[in-house]
């Protein structure tokens, strides 16, 4: 049996070879896209069925989104700390001026 390597499009198969985009003939699975080993068809070769990569392609973006705008977030809350701390340092500043200035 072919293996089917981690989430996602595989690229490369293990034995080293790229991985191909083929379209299935069989009566089961007529005009379904599939990834497969370029050189060998086989056990310990690289078979996945296209639909299911790009799903999980997708699912794989979707998470990485998730992180990213909680992210974006945990910024945005950060900066504006940093702007309260900025106008506490403007206004100590300016006592501290007008003292000088006494």
């Amino acid at each position: 049996m072919a293996m089917e390597l981690g989430p996602g499009i595989t690229r490369r198969c293990p034995c080293g070879a790229f991985t191909v985009v083929l379209t299935s003939k069989t009566k089961e699975n007529p005009g379904r896209r599939f990834y497969k080993c370029g050189v060998v068809f086989g056990e310990n070769h690289i078979f996945k069925w296209a639909d299911d990569a790009h799903l999980e392609e997708i699912e794989a973006m979707a998470a990485k989104q998730s992180v990213m705008e909680q992210d974006l977030i945990k910024i945005k809350e950060q900066l504006l700390e940093m702007k309260k701390d900025i106008t506490e340092i403007v206004e100590v500043v300016a006592a501290l001026s007008t003292k000088i200035r006494k």
